[in-house]
C-alpha cells in the first residue's frame, strides 16, 4: 500500500521508462544549432499517400539538447504543427508507459490524416541532455518554446503555426505557453488536471486507503500529514515537528494494515515509517515535483483564446472527471474561447479500454486506444483549421 502512494507522489499522473536512442548525424547549421538525423520513410498500405517520414532531431536549445521525431506526411492538410508534451516522470519521447507507445501511435494517426507531429524526450531521456529531476515547471515552458522557436527557423518542414498536445501533467505546460502566444493555434488536453497538482496529490492518497478498511479519522489524519508535509518543505520551515506527525501517522496506518492479518510487529512498523518518512521528505523536495505542486492550470486556462479540445476517461483514476472536469470547463467558459470537451467512459488515464482504470492493470490493457479517440483528435484538428 504505502509502495502504491510512493508511485502516486513522485509521478502522479503516469509514469515512463526512459529508451535509449541512436541517431545519425547527417546535417549541422552554421551556428552549431540544430544537429538532424534522417529517419527513414514508413510506409503505411491504405493510408494517405501510403507514405510518410520520421525524421529525428536534437535541438540545441542553448542550456540542453532536446531529441525528438518529426513525423511529417508526403501531403500536408494543415498548416498547423502538432506539439506533444508529457506527463510527469522522465518520459521518452513516444511516452512509452508498460509497452505502450502512447504518443508514437497518435503521431501515426495524425500523419495518415495528413497532420504533422513533433514529440520529445524529456531532459536526461533517450537523446535529450540536462538532468530531469531538477527541471522545474520554467525549465519545461523553456524546452517547449525553444522547440516551436526551431521549427519558425527551420531551413526544411518550417512551421509558423502550432496546435499544443498536453498529457497529463503536459496538459499544464501546452496552456501556460499558449497564453498570449500568438504562434499557438490550437490546444489539446489528454486526461489533464485543472487542479493544482498538491490536490491531486492528496487525492491519490485519500483513494489508495479508502480501498481498505481503514477508519476514515487515521486516513484523513494521514492527508493532513502529507499535506503539512509538502507545505513546510515549500516554505522551508517547521520540517522536524511536520515530519514527526507523518511518521506518527504512517504508524497509525501501517498498524491498521497489519491488524487485519496478524499481530502487529512494532519495531518491523517503526522501522517502515522511518523509511517512509524518509522518502518523502526527499521526494517532495525534488524541483520536478515542487515547482509544480501549488501551480494552478485552471487560470492559463481561463486565459486561452484559441480552440480547446479537452479529453477524458470516464475510469481515470489519475486525474478523475469528478476533481477536474467541472473546473475546467468552468475555466473555459469564463475564457470565452471555442472548446470541446469529451469523456471516453471506458477509458483510464492512458485512454486504453479499463475494467477498473487503476494503475496496476496499464500493463494488463491491449496496447490501443479506446473506440474513435484517435478520430475525435484528428477530425477536430481539421474541423478547426
Amino acid at each position: 500500500m504505502i509502495t502504491g502512494i510512493l508511485t502516486i507522489a513522485f509521478s502522479c499522473f503516469a509514469d515512463g521508462k526512459n529508451i535509449q536512442q541512436k541517431l545519425r548525424i547527417e546535417k549541422q547549421d552554421d551556428n552549431n544549432q540544430i544537429l538532424i538525423a534522417a529517419g527513414k520513410p514508413e510506409t503505411k498500405a491504405g493510408l494517405l499517400d501510403d507514405k510518410w517520414e520520421d525524421i529525428d532531431l536534437v535541438i540545441n536549445t542553448g542550456e540542453t539538447q532536446l531529441g525528438g521525431t518529426l513525423t511529417i506526411p508526403n501531403k500536408l492538410e494543415t498548416s498547423s504543427l502538432v506539439i506533444m508534451s508529457s506527463g510527469s516522470g522522465d518520459q521518452d519521447r513516444d511516452e512509452t508507459l508498460d509497452g505502450f507507445r502512447v504518443f508514437k501511435i497518435i503521431a501515426d494517426h495524425l500523419a495518415s490524416k495528413g497532420i504533422a507531429s513533433f514529440r520529445y524526450d524529456d531532459r536526461g531521456v533517450g537523446t535529450s541532455t540536462g538532468n530531469f529531476v531538477n527541471s522545474t515547471l520554467e525549465d519545461h515552458v523553456a524546452d517547449l518554446e525553444s522547440i516551436m522557436d526551431y521549427f519558425k527557423s527551420a531551413e526544411e518542414h518550417q512551421f509558423n503555426e502550432f496546435t499544443l498536445f498536453g498529457h497529463s501533467q503536459g496538459g499544464i505546460l501546452a496552456a501556460k505557453v499558449a497564453v498570449g502566444n500568438e504562434a499557438v493555434k490550437k490546444v489539446i488536453l489528454m486526461g489533464a488536471t485543472a487542479v493544482p497538482l498538491v490536490d491531486v496529490v492528496l487525492y491519490q492518497v485519500r483513494q489508495e486507503y479508502r480501498q481498505t478498511n481503514i477508519p476514515k479519522s487515521i486516513i484523513e489524519a494521514n492527508v493532513s500529514a502529507h499535506n503539512k508535509l509538502m507545505r513546510a518543505i515549500e516554505d522551508n520551515r517547521n520540517i522536524k515537528e511536520v515530519l514527526h506527525e507523518f511518521r506518527e501517522s504512517t504508524k497509525a496506518i501501517l498498524y491498521e494494515l497489519s491488524s487485519t492479518e496478524q499481530v502487529a510487529d512494532t519495531l518491523k512498523i517503526e522501522k517502515e515509517a522511518t523509511a517512509q518518512t524518509n522518502e518523502f521528505e526527499i521526494i517532495y523536495a525534488l524541483p520536478s515535483l515542487t515547482s509544480f505542486l501549488y501551480y494552478d492550470p485552471a487560470k492559463d486556462f481561463e486565459k486561452l483564446e484559441v480552440p480547446v479540445l479537452s479529453l477524458f476517461g470516464g475510469l481515470d483514476k489519475q486525474v478523475t472527471i469528478d476533481q477536474n472536469k467541472d473546473r475546467m470547463e468552468n475555466a473555459l467558459l469564463k475564457s470565452g474561447t471555442d472548446y470541446q470537451l469529451l469523456t471516453f467512459d471506458k477509458a483510464n488515464h492512458l485512454f486504453q479500454e479499463a475494467e477498473t482504470g487503476n494503475r496496476e492493470e496499464y500493463a494488463t490493457r491491449e496496447k490501443k486506444f479506446v473506440d474513435d479517440f484517435l478520430v475525435e483528435i484528428s477530425q477536430w484538428i481539421l474541423r478547426t483549421e
